[in-house]
């Protein structure tokens, strides 16, 4: 039997043997695109089966729907098995709840109001016995992983409620993985802030910053960024951070805190380098820059300016020890092969005011580190095209792109990046309120315009939650979490949230944001194999523009099994057929 009739076939099969109702349990299966609420009733119709495509190397997820009708159900459990697929990885992981309010530090509120108040999915929560309340539906995220060995072809997955020894439902799924590979080392430049200082502010490692206990949770959550294709490169390996000393709640990418000075005085030496000026130790940045490497990281910041100081407030101690960190710097990491790979970081979004300091800054480092690039974040359209000069690398908001003229620059061979933030506010954005769709645009919208990565400002921004360990429920059946606001809107700066005992918990829009990079990088392989035309052509169809880009979730997941099908070499052969118990 062909192969697309056989996957038909099954289909039907498991259609008829599908049991989404048992008792007062429902179940259903629901798009990684479509963020569902607690009091939310299944779709209707009940979608009884769920298809997986993905390629190897590649990680995609689906969400399982519990409904309780008539009754409350306590202590439920999901078993899953998928047949014949040693090589694949199955997480699940409950998907939690955090409870916005009224008074939300929105500036564009009067434009954009909230589109409701109440409970809203955001964190997975680590898998456990939960409770689903009568009337409700709880969302279990399946995410499935295929190593880059995996084996092409059709897998079986079955899913089963328990209830202790009873089964209260059991539903089918099917997994094809494609004759396709995604590598691990990833092509994009993308970047993003996971301070240090905040991870050692909630979880109070014993031993202090500098000990091996925290640099291993540290490497621990640099590995899930990078797997998320957003890896930390702004600050992983960056010794040296001008900026003003924050508290460990208003800790922020541009602030270190005071533990991340180890101990240091009238300094702006910071971890992961350790040491003295003119006797630095740069063993914890070679460790992670080997991290790094692993997933392909191209560039990383080795040092970031003050967005507060003006050029008439620099002083000369602070030159010198910039100079004296870049010199001894730049020697290491030319030895290793990776001088090309780092970059300073200018002034934040710098105002009008600072733009002097900007392009005396910039100079300063060229008269220390001639090759050394600097990049610039700018939220003003028009500071492109006064400072783009002053740049190796320029950051500009999507919703901004246009209206900055940043595209000339791109086309004369200059790096561009692109980033969201709380403002411009627009979509495609982050928020917790905004729809799933807006992070799986991005990196199709990346692709489409030829921006060499994405940066994102916070993957662990936490503020008032920083060293609140029972935010979440981690010992009972409930997923609504304590999770409380920041002084930023509703998952602004953060993506990540912080699990038990050093565990990174992934976020709904952290998925998406990962699955569009995904189809982004599938994108370039397609152009190099048949031409940038097919590649384009086919990113156009869901992520026209910036303002036209498609926001139902159904378009984006027929768009990437078109990738997939076009990155496939001729059609699947009988050994791709399923595999059986």
């Amino acid at each position: 039997m062909p192969g697309n009739q056989l996957q038909l076939a099954w289909l039907v099969a498991f259609s008829c043997a599908a049991t989404p109702s048992f008792g007062t349990i429902r179940t259903s299966f629901a798009s990684p695109m479509v963020k569902v609420l607690l009091e939310d009733p299944l779709p209707a119709p009940v979608v009884s089966t769920w298809t997986v495509s993905m390629a190897r190397g590649e990680q995609e997820s689906f969400q399982f729907l519990i409904h309780a009708d008539g009754g409350a159900h306590h202590g439920l459990t999901v078993e899953n098995s998928l047949a014949g697929a040693p090589n694949l990885a199955v997480k699940m992981s409950l998907v939690g709840y955090v409870h916005t309010a009224a008074g939300d530090p929105r500036p564009w509120a009067e434009r954009e109001p909230l589109p409701r108040i109440g409970w809203w999915p955001d964190p997975l929560l680590p898998m456990r016995p939960f409770d689903v309340a009568t009337g409700e539906t709880q969302p279990v995220w399946i995410r499935i992983e295929a190593p880059t060995d995996a084996h092409s072809g059709l897998y079986r997955g079955l899913l089963r409620v328990m209830q202790g020894r009873r089964q209260l439902a059991s539903v089918r799924y099917l997994v094809r993985v494609f004759h396709v590979t995604l590598p691990k080392r990833q092509q994009l430049r993308n970047a993003a802030f996971m301070p240090a200082g905040n991870l050692f502010a909630h979880y109070q490692t014993p031993g202090g910053m500098e000990s091996p206990t925290f640099f291993e949770l540290y490497k621990r959550w640099a590995r899930e960024a990078f797997s998320q294709h957003l890896g930390p490169t702004f600050d992983m390996m960056m010794g040296w951070n001008q900026g003003q000393i924050r508290t460990d709640t208003t800790a922020g990418p541009l602030g270190p805190t005071g533990n991340m000075l180890l101990g240091r005085r009238g300094s702006h030496l910071v971890w992961p380098v350790l040491g003295q000026s003119g006797a630095y130790d740069f063993h914890l940045t070679d460790a992670l820059d080997e991290l790094g490497r692993e997933y392909g990281m191209r560039q990383f910041s080795i040092g970031i300016f003050d967005r507060e100081t003006p050029w008439s407030g620099q002083t000369e101690e602070a030159k010198r020890e910039l100079a004296d960190y870049l010199r001894a710097y730049a020697a290491h990491l030319k030895k290793r092969g990776r001088w090309d790979a780092s970059y300073i970081y200018n002034v934040d979004e710098p105002p009008e005011e600072q733009w002097d300091t900007v392009r005396n800054n910039h100079l300063l480092v060229k008269s220390i580190a001639p090759d050394l690039k600097t990049w610039l974040c700018l939220n003003q359209p028009k500071a492109v095209s006064q400072l783009h000069s002053y740049a190796d690398i320029l950051d500009v908001y999507i919703r901004q792109f246009d209206s900055s003229g940043v595209e000339q620059v791109r086309k004369s061979g200059k790096q561009v990046i692109w980033a969201v933030c709380v403002w411009p506010n627009e979509h495609p954005n982050l928020f917790i309120e905004y729809p799933a769709v807006d992070a799986r645009a991005i990196g199709w919208l990346t692709y489409r315009y030829g921006i060499s990565g994405f940066e994102y400002w916070g993957l662990n921004q936490w503020g008032e939650n920083t060293g609140v360990r029972d935010w979440a429920n981690f010992r009972s059946g409930e997923t609504r979490t304590k999770w409380r606001r920041t002084k930023w809107p509703w998952g602004d700066g953060w993506l990540l949230y912080p699990g038990e005992n050093g565990e990174p918990l992934a976020s709904i829009r952290f998925e998406n944001l990962r699955d569009g990079f995904e189809d982004s990088e599938l994108l370039s392989q397609l152009a190099g194999q048949a031409g940038r035309d097919s590649a384009d052509q086919l990113a156009a169809e869901v992520a026209g523009s910036i303002e036209s880009y498609h926001t139902n979730p159904q378009d984006f997941a027929a768009a990437h099994v078109r990738l997939l099908q076009r990155l496939e070499p001729g059609k699947p052969s009988a050994r791709q057929a399923a595999r059986r118990d």
